[in-house]
């Protein structure tokens, strides 16, 4: 699995972005040598099991780096992956070969990575409202980010029942290579602002949440 980049954000906090390009058995192997314990779920899709499979090697990886322990990735009801170590914070993401990972032993984590197609034109009007869309201008790349950043605010809320047009709010953004905007969640008794950090890259478009717990 060829690593694309991966980030000290803190002394506790690392992000990973890696391209899988291994077969299900191979990552299979890496995997066991990471958490021979672990169980591992059966998918029909080849594609769903690296995913799968790929995303836990890449994050138990970056786990190492916070502790020694072989703390274990379980998922709550709500889907979200959580860690053995309740202190220690774990997000993740797949977009076609595309994996990544969000660790950390002090922050709230939340993120996601877009890979960049056609596709996101169609389905604009059911993840963003009128405003952002006249924000986005008919921009490809925005709409791709604004995609990813309200997938990241959904992962950092962490639960569930949220409207991506009415919960998940992002202002016009002047886009860059790489930056930062706030983007709220917005619910009958919550209303939270986050920084979202988003890089734009030539295939895919990634955003990340640290939250201070």
């Amino acid at each position: 699995m060829p690593l694309l980049q991966t980030k000290t954000l803190s002394a506790t906090t690392y992000l990973g972005i890696w391209r899988i390009t291994e077969s299900a058995e191979e990552l299979k192997i890496l995997l066991m040598a990471l958490r021979p314990m672990v169980e591992l779920p059966a998918f029909k899709s080849e594609t769903r099991t690296k995913e799968w499979l790929a995303a836990r090697v890449l994050a138990y990886t970056l786990l190492a780096q916070i502790t020694p322990e072989p703390v274990l990735i379980h998922r709550e009801e709500t889907g979200q992956p959580v860690c053995s170590a309740g202190h220690i914070q774990v997000s993740l993401t797949h977009s076609g070969p595309w994996v990544g990972a969000l660790v950390s032993g002090n922050c709230g984590v939340g993120i996601d990575i877009e890979m960049r197609g056609n596709k996101v034109q169609k389905l604009i009007s059911k993840f963003l409202n009128e405003a952002e869309i006249a924000a986005v201008a008919g921009d490809v790349t925005m709409m791709h980010l604004f995609w990813s950043a309200k997938e990241t605010l959904y992962k950092i809320y962490r639960q569930k029942k949220l409207q991506f047009k009415e919960n998940l709010l992002l202002p016009p953004v002047e886009l860059q290579t790489t930056g930062q905007f706030m983007g709220t969640v917005q619910t009958y008794n919550l209303h939270q602002t986050y920084a979202v950090q988003y890089e734009v890259m030539p295939d895919y478009v990634l955003t990340y949440v640290l939250k201070e717990i």
